[in-house]
């Protein structure tokens, strides 16, 4: 993974703190840090500025995972927390700063000279504002805004690690159908996903798999048991894998073995919902009506009710970001948006279905990322 790109994405944020009038950026938080930087579970903090370059402050104990990766323009210095004082580590001292993450963004705000700062603060850890301003003597921007701007429009290379996630994903998918049986257990194949996305190169998996089997399909976030399939039933997985710092995200699902033409159909509906929908997203479409889209199918079956969550939402280094699809959304799509769309029935004692797949945003309509058949038969 070309860390020239990553690279890119700091200049995005760079540029926005600059219209803002921000001189410096400290960004915290996993996914901050991995859309800013692209290394793989990034801790502590990056301050950032076009006088002084970036630096990223970590922990003694990620120092080194951490140098290791980091690409030339990125510098790499390790605080020291409480208590550790006493300890000599085996690396620079010039890339060592005594006290805590707080002391040590002081120490770099105040070598950089900086005045205003720029903070997603819906990331940063608690009180970062009032201890920047004390410690540092500093501005405290609020940059959450621009910096979740800048994540959900995303460039061409961006996409494709995301396809690269949902082609692994697939594949797992597929290797799950391979080998479910009547003794599988929901925990084992969920499991399976888990060892065939790391074997197969990925990062892990995107979030926690769930998978399903008979009543446990109308959950929307069900935790994965040691419930067996048996002879035939209702069967729902989500899944997505992380290709690099970026994330998919898919849902199928199928009735395994005989009988169960009533929830066949009830597949087509979602489906035939879902598809309504992707018809609908386009540059300025409006995320509530997208949203809308696929319930008006639903309701013409008696089962809009059933939909018990929104229809979608952005997908990057996050798995849930902006954009979201739900009632109620003034949010306009554009391109470069990445979103789940993905209706749902859930019927609470019987089973739920849900089809999921990622569409891109387009400058004249949009493209499915995802290429699993929607219907299993």
């Amino acid at each position: 993974m070309e860390a020239g790109r990553f690279k890119r994405n700091l200049e995005k944020l760079l540029s926005l703190a600059e219209v803002s009038g921000i001189d410096t950026l400290v960004l915290a938080g996993k996914a901050n840090l991995e859309y800013a930087t692209g290394l793989r579970e990034p801790s502590g903090a990056l301050v950032a500025s076009r006088d002084c370059g970036a630096v990223v402050l970590t922990s003694l104990l990620d120092y080194d995972r951490i140098a290791v990766q980091a690409p030339r323009w990125l510098d790499v210095k390790a605080f020291y927390r409480g208590g550790e004082e006493a300890i000599e580590p085996p690396i620079p001292r010039s890339d060592i700063i005594k006290g805590s993450l707080f002391e040590a963004l002081s120490f770099i705000l105040k070598s950089c000279n900086a005045k205003r700062v720029g903070v997603d603060l819906d990331w940063a850890p608690r009180d970062t504002d009032n201890s920047l301003k004390s410690k540092a003597g500093v501005e405290v921007i609020d940059f959450s805004k621009e910096v979740r701007k800048a994540r959900k429009v995303k460039e061409d290379w961006e996409v494709e690690l995301i396809i690269k996630g949902a082609r692994l994903a697939e594949s797992a998918l597929k290797r799950l159908l391979d080998e479910i049986s009547e003794s599988s257990t929901e925990a084992y194949l969920a499991g399976l996903v888990y060892w065939h996305i790391l074997s197969s190169g990925g990062w892990g998996e995107a979030f926690p798999t769930i998978v399903a089997f008979h009543e446990n399909t109308a959950y929307p976030h069900h935790t994965p048991t040691t419930r067996r399939l048996g002879d035939s039933g209702a069967v729902l997985v989500d899944l997505g894998a992380r290709w690099g710092v970026y994330r998919s995200d898919m849902t199928r699902s199928l009735w395994w073995g005989n009988g169960g033409s009533r929830y066949r159909r009830l597949v087509e509906i979602v489906a035939q919902a879902q598809g309504e929908a992707i018809d609908v997203v386009e540059p300025g479409a409006k995320a509530w009506e997208v949203d809308r889209a696929a319930r008006l199918r639903l309701e013409k079956e008696g089962l809009s009710r059933y939909f018990i969550h929104g229809l979608g939402h952005g997908v990057g280094v996050e798995v849930h970001e902006e954009p979201y699809l739900r009632p109620g959304s003034k949010e306009e799509l554009e391109p470069g948006n990445v979103v789940t769309i993905e209706p749902g029935v859930y019927m609470t004692g019987i089973y739920g279905a849900r089809v999921e797949d990622l569409v891109l945003v387009t400058k004249k309509g949009r493209r499915v990322l995802t290429s699993f058949s929607r219907l299993i038969l």
